[in-house]
């Protein structure tokens, strides 16, 4: 699945003051690892990547920027469904995640350092810091069943919370980039946080006659939440999700 404000920070030029949209497509070959607790039970959760492909029922992801390279706004979302299955004392387990999560954030370059040179869009190369803000909101479907055992069950939730983070870009030649990110939320309660952070090298090309960085890397996106069910139990989403990253970002 490829991310967020980052893949489209170091497309723009600081010293352009008119505004620019850039639009992320990315496929993140995620794995699924971590802890789901609903009506008293506990499955583990560990798929790889592997055998994610197998059970994802669909999926969508994509990033749009709007910014003048002094400041911006940006939309991040990912949509998937998955629907997997384990083994408890030998009989068969099914468990299914829907899960949503679109990002709301704005960034603002506090930091630029003009390295000499241009890069292959006639900007300079530079290394810019710029911290973001933002919320990230979440809506989840989670359901175990067994027909062996008589059981279904299942949980929805939705959720905001807000995040900060930085940044960081650096333009290594005239077309390769080093795009780094790091954020994290749920600062206003216990019972919801998020850790998100990306790394990426970018190449620069003209796609289509429009500025375009195709990017590889690696993403890991952690997030928590508690709350109590319908029986009264814990329910407890605990999931980190990691794995490469390939996609690009498109000026227009």
């Amino acid at each position: 699945m490829l991310s967020s404000c980052l893949l489209t920070s170091s497309v723009t030029s600081y010293a352009a003051e008119h505004w620019k949209v850039l639009v992320s497509p990315f496929i993140w070959g995620a794995s699924l690892k971590g802890d789901l607790a609903l009506a008293g039970k506990k499955p583990a959760v560990d798929i790889p990547f592997s055998e994610l492909v197998n059970d994802v029922d669909s999926i969508f992801m994509g990033n749009l920027e709007l910014t003048n390279s002094h400041y911006g706004f940006y939309i991040d979302a990912i949509n998937v469904d998955t629907d997997s299955n384990d083994r408890v004392m030998g009989q068969k387990i099914s468990y299914k995640i829907d899960q949503t999560t679109v990002a709301l954030g704005a960034f603002y370059r506090a930091f630029n350092y003009e390295l000499g040179g241009n890069h292959l869009f006639d900007e300079p190369r530079r290394i810019a810091i710029d911290p973001t803000i933002g919320a990230r909101w979440t809506k989840l479907t989670a359901e175990v069943q067994s027909k062996p055992f008589g059981l279904k069950l299942s949980k929805k939730a939705e959720w905001t919370d807000p995040f900060v983070g930085l940044r960081l870009t650096a333009d290594l030649t005239n077309k390769w980039n080093l795009s780094l990110l790091s954020q994290v939320g749920g600062l206003d309660t216990d019972n919801k946080k998020t850790h998100n952070h990306e790394a990426y090298l970018g190449y620069r090309v003209y796609l289509l006659d429009h500025p375009t960085i195709i990017r590889v890397g690696y993403r890991s996106l952690s997030q928590r939440y508690t709350s109590t069910d319908f029986t009264g139990h814990r329910f407890k989403y605990d999931i980190r999700q990691s794995g490469p990253v390939v996609g690009m970002t498109m000026r227009f």
